[in-house]
Protein backbone atom coordinates (compact mmCIF):
# COMPACT_ATOMS: atom_id res chain seq x y z
CA UNK A 1 0.00 0.00 0.00
CA UNK A 2 1.43 3.38 -1.04
CA UNK A 3 2.26 5.89 1.68
CA UNK A 4 0.12 9.01 1.98
CA UNK A 5 1.85 12.39 2.26
CA UNK A 6 0.91 15.93 3.28
CA UNK A 7 2.70 19.27 3.22
CA UNK A 8 4.36 20.31 6.48
CA UNK A 9 3.59 23.60 8.18
CA UNK A 10 4.81 25.65 11.11
CA UNK A 11 2.74 23.48 13.48
CA UNK A 12 4.85 20.45 12.56
CA UNK A 13 8.13 21.90 13.87
CA UNK A 14 8.10 19.93 17.15
CA UNK A 15 7.34 16.63 15.39
CA UNK A 16 9.98 17.20 12.72
CA UNK A 17 12.57 18.13 15.36
CA UNK A 18 11.85 14.87 17.19
CA UNK A 19 12.05 12.84 13.97
CA UNK A 20 15.29 14.50 12.81
CA UNK A 21 16.83 14.04 16.28
CA UNK A 22 15.96 10.33 16.28
CA UNK A 23 17.31 9.68 12.80
CA UNK A 24 20.48 11.79 13.10
CA UNK A 25 21.33 10.80 16.65
CA UNK A 26 21.90 14.46 17.59
CA UNK A 27 19.63 17.07 19.11
CA UNK A 28 17.64 19.18 16.64
CA UNK A 29 15.53 21.99 18.12
CA UNK A 30 12.09 23.07 16.96
CA UNK A 31 13.52 26.58 16.40
CA UNK A 32 16.05 25.13 13.94
CA UNK A 33 13.25 23.26 12.17
CA UNK A 34 11.10 26.40 12.03
CA UNK A 35 13.94 28.22 10.25
CA UNK A 36 14.34 25.21 7.96
CA UNK A 37 10.65 25.28 7.04
CA UNK A 38 10.90 28.87 5.87
CA UNK A 39 13.17 27.92 2.95
CA UNK A 40 12.59 24.18 2.32
CA UNK A 41 9.50 22.41 0.93
CA UNK A 42 8.71 19.62 3.37
CA UNK A 43 6.25 16.73 3.24
CA UNK A 44 5.39 14.28 6.03
CA UNK A 45 4.17 10.70 5.62
CA UNK A 46 0.66 10.22 7.02
CA UNK A 47 1.93 7.49 9.33
CA UNK A 48 4.47 9.88 10.84
CA UNK A 49 7.32 7.52 9.98
CA UNK A 50 9.13 9.70 7.46
CA UNK A 51 9.58 13.17 5.99
CA UNK A 52 11.16 14.49 2.81
CA UNK A 53 12.46 17.99 2.07
CA UNK A 54 13.59 19.92 -0.99
CA UNK A 55 15.42 23.24 -1.07
CA UNK A 56 14.39 25.05 -4.28
CA UNK A 57 17.16 26.41 -6.50
CA UNK A 58 18.27 30.03 -6.31
CA UNK A 59 16.93 32.36 -8.97
CA UNK A 60 18.54 31.65 -12.31
CA UNK A 61 19.88 28.26 -11.28
CA UNK A 62 18.69 24.70 -11.65
CA UNK A 63 20.12 22.71 -8.73
CA UNK A 64 18.12 22.06 -5.59
CA UNK A 65 18.95 19.97 -2.53
CA UNK A 66 17.10 17.06 -0.98
CA UNK A 67 16.95 15.47 2.45
CA UNK A 68 14.84 12.81 4.11
CA UNK A 69 14.30 11.22 7.49
CA UNK A 70 12.95 7.68 8.02
CA UNK A 71 12.37 6.12 11.43
CA UNK A 72 14.73 3.23 12.10
CA UNK A 73 11.91 0.68 12.31
CA UNK A 74 10.39 1.72 8.97
CA UNK A 75 10.79 -0.38 5.83
CA UNK A 76 9.61 2.34 3.45
CA UNK A 77 12.99 3.66 2.30
CA UNK A 78 12.34 3.17 -1.42
CA UNK A 79 8.89 4.80 -1.17
CA UNK A 80 10.50 7.75 0.64
CA UNK A 81 13.13 8.23 -2.07
CA UNK A 82 10.44 8.07 -4.75
CA UNK A 83 8.48 10.73 -2.89
CA UNK A 84 11.56 12.93 -2.60
CA UNK A 85 12.10 12.81 -6.36
CA UNK A 86 8.42 13.51 -6.97
CA UNK A 87 8.53 16.54 -4.67
CA UNK A 88 11.65 17.78 -6.46
CA UNK A 89 10.03 17.26 -9.85
CA UNK A 90 7.12 19.48 -8.81
CA UNK A 91 9.41 22.27 -7.58
CA UNK A 92 9.52 25.18 -10.08
CA UNK A 93 12.89 25.73 -11.74
CA UNK A 94 14.51 22.61 -10.30
CA UNK A 95 16.08 20.23 -12.82
CA UNK A 96 18.97 18.73 -10.81
CA UNK A 97 18.37 17.29 -7.32
CA UNK A 98 21.39 16.72 -5.06
CA UNK A 99 21.56 14.61 -1.90
CA UNK A 100 24.43 13.70 0.42
CA UNK A 101 25.22 10.37 2.09
CA UNK A 102 27.99 9.13 4.40
CA UNK A 103 31.06 7.99 2.50
CA UNK A 104 30.49 4.33 3.42
CA UNK A 105 26.95 4.34 2.03
CA UNK A 106 25.65 4.37 -1.51
CA UNK A 107 22.26 5.41 -2.79
CA UNK A 108 20.33 2.34 -3.88
CA UNK A 109 18.72 3.97 -6.89
CA UNK A 110 20.13 3.97 -10.43
CA UNK A 111 18.63 7.39 -11.08
CA UNK A 112 21.33 9.01 -8.92
CA UNK A 113 24.93 9.46 -10.04
CA UNK A 114 27.96 10.23 -7.86
CA UNK A 115 28.94 13.91 -8.06
CA UNK A 116 31.80 14.64 -5.62
CA UNK A 117 32.98 14.06 -2.01
CA UNK A 118 32.01 16.49 0.76
CA UNK A 119 34.20 16.86 3.83
CA UNK A 120 33.15 18.33 7.15
CA UNK A 121 36.25 19.66 8.89
CA UNK A 122 36.96 20.98 12.38
CA UNK A 123 39.94 22.97 13.61
CA UNK A 124 42.31 20.99 15.85
CA UNK A 125 42.58 23.81 18.42
CA UNK A 126 46.37 23.65 18.44
CA UNK A 127 47.52 24.84 15.02
CA UNK A 128 47.46 28.63 15.13
CA UNK A 129 49.02 31.30 12.91
CA UNK A 130 51.62 33.47 14.58
CA UNK A 131 50.36 36.44 12.62
CA UNK A 132 48.08 37.20 9.70
CA UNK A 133 50.17 37.59 6.51
CA UNK A 134 49.81 40.88 4.67
CA UNK A 135 47.58 41.01 1.63
CA UNK A 136 49.23 41.65 -1.72
CA UNK A 137 49.39 45.29 -2.81
CA UNK A 138 47.08 47.13 -3.44
CA UNK A 139 44.52 45.12 -1.42
CA UNK A 140 43.47 45.97 2.11
CA UNK A 141 41.55 44.09 4.79
CA UNK A 142 37.96 45.19 5.13
CA UNK A 143 34.99 44.30 7.34
CA UNK A 144 31.48 43.32 6.38
CA UNK A 145 30.15 46.76 7.32
CA UNK A 146 32.44 48.36 4.72
CA UNK A 147 31.23 46.34 1.73
CA UNK A 148 29.38 48.33 -0.90
CA UNK A 149 25.92 47.11 -1.98
CA UNK A 150 26.28 44.38 -4.59
CA UNK A 151 30.07 44.09 -4.27
CA UNK A 152 30.01 40.90 -2.23
CA UNK A 153 27.34 39.24 -4.38
CA UNK A 154 29.45 39.93 -7.48
CA UNK A 155 32.60 38.50 -5.89
CA UNK A 156 30.74 35.47 -4.56
CA UNK A 157 29.26 34.69 -7.98
CA UNK A 158 32.68 34.96 -9.62
CA UNK A 159 34.46 32.92 -6.95
CA UNK A 160 32.00 30.02 -7.06
CA UNK A 161 31.43 29.96 -10.81
CA UNK A 162 33.88 27.06 -11.23
CA UNK A 163 33.06 25.32 -7.94
CA UNK A 164 30.87 22.23 -7.64
CA UNK A 165 29.53 22.51 -4.10
CA UNK A 166 27.62 25.79 -4.09
CA UNK A 167 25.75 27.69 -6.75
CA UNK A 168 25.78 31.50 -6.52
CA UNK A 169 22.97 33.08 -4.48
CA UNK A 170 21.09 36.17 -5.49
CA UNK A 171 21.09 39.47 -3.60
CA UNK A 172 17.80 38.63 -1.87
CA UNK A 173 19.13 35.33 -0.52
CA UNK A 174 22.27 37.02 0.81
CA UNK A 175 20.22 39.74 2.45
CA UNK A 176 18.30 37.06 4.35
CA UNK A 177 21.49 35.25 5.40
CA UNK A 178 23.29 38.41 6.47
CA UNK A 179 20.21 39.50 8.41
CA UNK A 180 19.86 36.23 10.31
CA UNK A 181 20.73 35.89 14.00
CA UNK A 182 23.36 33.28 13.13
CA UNK A 183 25.37 35.57 10.84
CA UNK A 184 28.57 36.66 12.62
CA UNK A 185 29.47 40.00 11.05
CA UNK A 186 32.45 40.32 13.40
CA UNK A 187 34.01 37.23 11.79
CA UNK A 188 33.67 38.52 8.24
CA UNK A 189 36.96 39.66 6.70
CA UNK A 190 37.36 40.66 3.09
CA UNK A 191 40.16 41.67 0.75
CA UNK A 192 39.14 44.99 -0.84
CA UNK A 193 40.61 46.73 -3.88
CA UNK A 194 41.26 50.51 -3.96
CA UNK A 195 37.86 50.76 -5.69
CA UNK A 196 36.27 48.86 -2.76
CA UNK A 197 35.57 45.78 -4.88
CA UNK A 198 35.85 42.41 -3.12
CA UNK A 199 38.79 40.23 -4.19
CA UNK A 200 38.42 37.55 -1.49
CA UNK A 201 36.38 36.77 1.60
CA UNK A 202 35.93 34.60 4.68
CA UNK A 203 32.55 34.75 6.43
CA UNK A 204 31.20 32.91 9.46
CA UNK A 205 28.00 31.87 11.22
CA UNK A 206 27.41 31.14 14.91
CA UNK A 207 26.64 27.56 15.84
CA UNK A 208 25.54 26.78 19.40
CA UNK A 209 26.95 28.57 22.43
CA UNK A 210 30.52 29.23 21.25
CA UNK A 211 30.79 27.37 17.97
CA UNK A 212 31.47 28.88 14.55
CA UNK A 213 30.86 27.58 11.04
CA UNK A 214 33.19 29.24 8.55
CA UNK A 215 32.10 29.85 4.99
CA UNK A 216 31.66 30.86 2.36
CA UNK A 217 35.37 31.26 1.70
CA UNK A 218 36.59 32.29 -1.72
CA UNK A 219 38.79 34.34 -4.00
CA UNK A 220 37.83 36.01 -7.26
CA UNK A 221 39.63 34.06 -10.05
CA UNK A 222 41.70 37.06 -11.17
CA UNK A 223 43.22 37.28 -7.67
CA UNK A 224 43.88 33.59 -7.01
CA UNK A 225 47.35 32.23 -6.24
CA UNK A 226 48.47 35.25 -4.17
CA UNK A 227 47.74 33.96 -0.67
CA UNK A 228 44.59 36.04 -0.14
CA UNK A 229 42.41 33.31 1.41
CA UNK A 230 45.31 32.09 3.54
CA UNK A 231 45.82 35.59 4.96
CA UNK A 232 42.11 36.17 5.62
CA UNK A 233 41.67 32.73 7.20
CA UNK A 234 44.65 33.34 9.48
CA UNK A 235 43.04 36.57 10.64
CA UNK A 236 39.76 34.80 11.44
CA UNK A 237 41.52 31.99 13.29
CA UNK A 238 43.39 34.50 15.44
CA UNK A 239 40.09 36.21 16.29
CA UNK A 240 38.48 32.89 17.21
CA UNK A 241 41.39 31.97 19.45
CA UNK A 242 41.38 35.33 21.24
CA UNK A 243 37.63 35.11 21.82
CA UNK A 244 37.61 31.38 22.69
CA UNK A 245 35.22 30.47 19.89
CA UNK A 246 35.12 26.71 19.43
CA UNK A 247 34.53 24.42 17.64
CA UNK A 248 35.34 25.94 14.28
CA UNK A 249 33.93 23.89 11.43
CA UNK A 250 33.60 24.18 7.66
CA UNK A 251 32.49 22.11 4.67
CA UNK A 252 34.55 21.65 1.52
CA UNK A 253 34.62 19.70 -1.71
CA UNK A 254 37.10 16.91 -0.93
CA UNK A 255 38.36 17.10 -4.52
CA UNK A 256 38.06 20.87 -4.94
CA UNK A 257 39.21 22.16 -8.36
CA UNK A 258 41.07 24.94 -6.51
CA UNK A 259 42.53 22.56 -3.87
CA UNK A 260 40.77 24.44 -1.07
CA UNK A 261 40.89 21.34 1.14
CA UNK A 262 44.70 21.54 1.16
CA UNK A 263 44.57 25.13 2.45
CA UNK A 264 42.33 24.09 5.35
CA UNK A 265 44.51 21.10 6.25
CA UNK A 266 47.51 23.44 6.32
CA UNK A 267 45.69 25.73 8.76
CA UNK A 268 44.90 22.97 11.25
CA UNK A 269 41.55 21.65 10.08
CA UNK A 270 40.98 17.89 10.09
CA UNK A 271 38.27 15.82 8.48
CA UNK A 272 35.60 14.56 10.91
CA UNK A 273 32.95 13.47 8.40
CA UNK A 274 33.15 12.32 4.81
CA UNK A 275 30.02 12.51 2.69
CA UNK A 276 29.41 11.90 -0.98
CA UNK A 277 27.07 14.07 -3.04
CA UNK A 278 24.80 12.30 -5.51
CA UNK A 279 22.53 13.95 -8.03
CA UNK A 280 19.64 13.06 -10.30
CA UNK A 281 18.59 14.97 -13.38
CA UNK A 282 14.82 15.32 -13.33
Amino acid sequence: MAMGWRSAGAGDAVFLAELASEVSGSSVSSDEVSAFLRSWRVEIADEGTAAVAVLPPADGHARGYGAWWVRRDSEQHRDVLDRLIRLASSTPGLSVLQISLPDEQTVDDPRFERAYPLWTMVHDGTTWPQRAPALPVPLRVGRWSEVLPGAFETAYAQSYRDQRVVEPHGAEAWALLAGSDAFAAELGVLALTPEDQVAGFVLGFRRGHRGVELGPIGTVPAWRGRGICSALLASVLMYCRENELTPMTLTVDGESPTHAQELYLKHGFRVIERLVAYQVRL
